[in-house]
């Protein structure tokens, strides 16, 4: 419900809509006790106050009607009306970051927002946010080989088409690639799983967006030490150890089966069932595979990942924090 509209209510009920308090413990919102026409009840209006640093989960959560607002700015945009890719991205990307990727400006997003009931703290410093890094954004080495055309691609569209997981074609093929030269990596959204697990490995990466295509280039730090350690550590243990540590759950776990799923519903599916664990509760995944994109999403969340690998193809997690 929008500023507009609330003003209209006191005007017409005989509140002070300028009475208004911050909650500051997440998402910011204005609060206002409205009485009915009657006087009789009254109505609490919640209206969320964003900015160019909100997070777009955040946003749709309060109002879905913000997942069609944003995605007619831009073509680019489109993206966020599948709920596939809006459940990965959503919660990474801020009003800034889409607006990046959507070659538009941060307060033409917050205008858009306001337009449908949010209180928008516009961004006095905004300018149109191009959908590639501009050259002076980008890590001198990446430029450098770019302008040098020392540029390797790799494209994983149609590994994900196939329902594969591209990760060991791209880590073999970063093996691969002379020193000086840049990986560039083809898909069709940031992957940033991937940035996160090969920049701890020592590697400087960026991100442009080109039509229907996501670019991504990674590039080894060779002032970066890796000593080949992985990324993201997980507990790996029997079949008979990790079912010892289910019993610690007993009745109070989830069972979830993904290895029919294609490429990202996995890891979308299993995230998905996290966000609603109930605090203290365990999820037990079915998987093909040790979901390497899946870890540091993870590690970032604080949870505890045990593994058991029975076979080509059978993999069973068990995931608490």
């Amino acid at each position: 419900m929008g500023v507009t509209f609330g003003h209209w209510l006191c005007w017409r009920n005989g509140c002070d809509a300028k009475k208004l308090s911050h909650d500051l413990s997440g998402p910011e919102f204005l609060h206002a006790e409205i009485p009915d026409l009657f006087g009789a009840y009254s109505i609490k209006i919640q209206i969320m106050k964003i900015n160019s640093q909100t997070k777009i989960s955040a946003i749709i959560k309060h109002n879905e009607a913000a997942i069609e607002a944003i995605a007619s700015i831009n073509p680019h945009l489109t993206k966020l009306r599948n709920p596939i890719l809006r459940r990965v991205l959503a919660p990474r990307v801020t009003i800034q970051d889409a607006a990046r990727i959507g070659k538009s400006d941060v307060n033409t997003m917050l205008q858009k927002l306001a337009s449908i009931g949010f209180e928008v703290e516009m961004d006095t410093a905004a300018a149109a946010q191009p959908a590639a890094p501009a050259a002076d954004d980008m890590p001198a080495p990446i430029r450098e080989a770019l302008n040098a055309d020392k540029v390797q691609q790799l494209d994983v569209r149609p590994i994900l088409a196939a329902g594969t997981d591209p990760f060991q074609k791209i880590m073999a093929s970063l093996k691969e690639v002379p020193e000086g030269y840049a990986l560039e990596v083809i898909n069709t959204f940031e992957p940033t799983p991937l940035i996160k697990i090969l920049e701890k490995k020592g590697y400087l990466s960026a991100v442009k967006n080109e039509d229907e295509a996501v670019l991504t280039y990674f590039y080894k730090n060779t002032g970066v030490l890796d000593n080949g350690a992985p990324a993201i550590t997980l507990t790996r243990v029997t079949l008979a150890e990790l079912e010892q540590e289910r019993e610690k759950y007993a009745g109070k776990y989830t069972e979830v089966d993904v290895r029919d799923l294609e490429m990202p519903l996995p890891l979308v599916t299993i995230l998905g069932e996290l966000e609603d664990l109930p605090e203290g509760h365990a999820l037990f995944v079915h998987h093909k595979k040790i979901p390497q994109y899946l870890l540091p999403e993870l590690e970032e969340r604080h949870f505890k990942t045990w593994a058991a690998e029975l076979g080509e193809g059978n993999v069973k997690l068990l995931i608490h924090r």
